[in-house]
């Protein structure tokens, strides 16, 4: 019997989720929780409601485009969603960060709430994005300084966007590096915390 388009897409993500080594129930759980957020959010239909009247009218003065989203278009709340899905897939939770740093759970959530580690908290639960860590578990060298830096708030998918993607700001041997790839190189955190506190 041929396979349906969606036994397929089922089939892809299984195997990609295999491929990544990401539990299948734990994904599931936290696209479950991602998706409910996305559809209590009111900005997926009306963008302006994120914003009070003057708020808006400052944005659209400067050009944003705060219109409901069109058919065709993405949907960034659900793209936004399924990136933090993503992103706490691959984290560590207290435990496992404790046991490479060889400290207790209590000062893996005390770093987090300090913000030397970059935590999401989720309730009464921490997780640890992996890429803040190198291949022996130990947290990148000059990241703290960088986490600190940063304004409180910033929305999980920003934060992986700024940390992997090249900046202008930032060369290795006339290429643009990434803030990770600056920092594994071994460069100077002054100039990444700078970019930090723009974000």
């Amino acid at each position: 019997m041929a396979q349906t388009r969606k036994q397929k897409d089922w089939m892809d993500l299984e195997h990609a989720l295999k491929d990544a080594g990401i539990d299948r129930a734990e994904f599931a759980k936290l696209a479950q929780r991602a998706v409910e957020g996305a559809l209590r959010s009111p900005v997926r239909e009306d963008p302006a409601s994120a914003f009070t009247a003057d708020e808006a009218a400052v944005l659209r003065d400067g050009g944003f485009d705060l219109s409901p989203r069109r058919h065709g278009e993405p949907d960034v709340v659900a793209l936004t969603a399924a990136g933090l899905v993503l992103i706490e897939a691959k984290s560590a939770t207290v435990g496992e960060v404790a046991q490479k740093l060889r400290v207790t759970a209590s000062r893996v959530r005390q770093r987090a709430v300090e913000r030397s580690l970059y935590g999401l908290r989720e309730g009464d639960e921490w997780r640890f994005p992996r890429w803040q860590f190198d291949e022996d578990g130990r947290p990148i060298r000059g990241l703290a300084q960088v986490f600190a830096a940063l304004p409180e708030g910033v929305h999980p998918v920003a934060v992986w966007r700024f940390v992997s993607e090249p900046s202008p700001d930032l060369e290795i041997l006339d290429n643009l590096a990434s803030p990770l790839e600056w920092l594994r190189s071994g460069g100077d955190p002054e100039p990444v915390a700078a970019i930090a506190r723009e974000l």
